[in-house]
């Protein structure tokens, strides 16, 4: 049986370590610069909260699930306290796993791609796909073999498009939401019902995907060309310069697109 020693209770570990623990991984230890949250996340699977980094013991893997600013310290402290054989793993999208070589032998990326968040746990990670990256070929063998024991997609895929896929994430997760916050502050403006929406959402994302290209099914003004339009919808938001610029950079990337199509 592997057993892990986590740094970090955030959305990803709160949704990935009581995954792990189900698949018979035994979870010995966590770590969290907030006490309580290491106690929570414990008690979910098992597992001793500790107070420093120094209390992890052995431990077969170590998850450092922090953010990507904090993983070289804390790499650098857990390479006083892990054991030589023990592997180290990073969850980030966006560094190299290059960054934890200074403080351990062996040492890889584990990243699970999916939005997590603490109040929407993801209790099924079959399909959620898990990108590794590992130092060695041996060290790969064994975070495949962990990484397998939770999602039927694992692949591997270096520090490099590891960021490019970090990136499409962000544009396609992160840009969305917050493109739909915009469009709740506009409902909610003139008491429109949000939820009116949802359709139209879960029709372009489908067809965005079953045709292989988002961009042969655009629609819209700006893909039609209709200046008219866009200037209309430029001047009713001339009120909040921040939906106004985000509409014009949106409108201008969707007629190049077109442009150069």
């Amino acid at each position: 049986m592997n057993t892990l020693a986590v740094i970090g209770a955030g959305n990803l570990a709160a949704s990935a370590v009581p995954a792990l623990k189900k698949s018979g991984v035994e979870v010995t230890r966590i770590y969290s610069r907030t006490f309580e949250h290491a106690a929570n996340l414990a008690k979910q699977v098992d597992a001793q909260p500790v107070r420093s980094i120094r209390e992890l013991g052995d431990a077969d893997f170590y998850l450092l699930s922090v953010t990507d600013n904090c993983i070289e310290e804390t790499a650098s402290m857990l390479g006083e306290v892990a054991a030589k054989d023990s592997i180290i793993l990073h969850t980030s999208g966006s560094t190299d796993i290059k960054a934890l070589e200074p403080y351990c032998s062996n040492y890889g990326a584990f990243y699970p791609f999916q939005t997590f968040s603490a109040a929407r746990p993801v209790t099924d990670f079959s399909s959620v796909p898990v990108y590794i990256e590992a130092d060695s070929e041996y060290t790969l063998l064994k975070i495949r073999e962990l990484a397998q024991r939770i999602s039927r997609r694992v692949y591997v895929l270096d520090s490099e498009k590891r960021m490019g896929l970090h990136i499409a994430g962000a544009f396609s997760c992160n840009f969305v939401n917050g493109l739909l916050s915009c469009a709740f502050d506009i409902c909610n403006e003139f008491g429109i019902d949000f939820h009116d929406l949802k359709l139209l959402v879960d029709e372009t994302t489908k067809k965005a995907f079953d045709s292989g290209n988002p961009a042969k099914v655009q629609t819209g003004p700006a893909v039609r060309g209709d200046m008219a339009i866009v200037e209309k919808h430029l001047n009713f938001l001339q009120a909040n310069a921040e939906l106004r610029e985000i509409y014009s950079a949106m409108s201008g990337y969707i007629m190049n697109v077109k442009k150069n199509s």
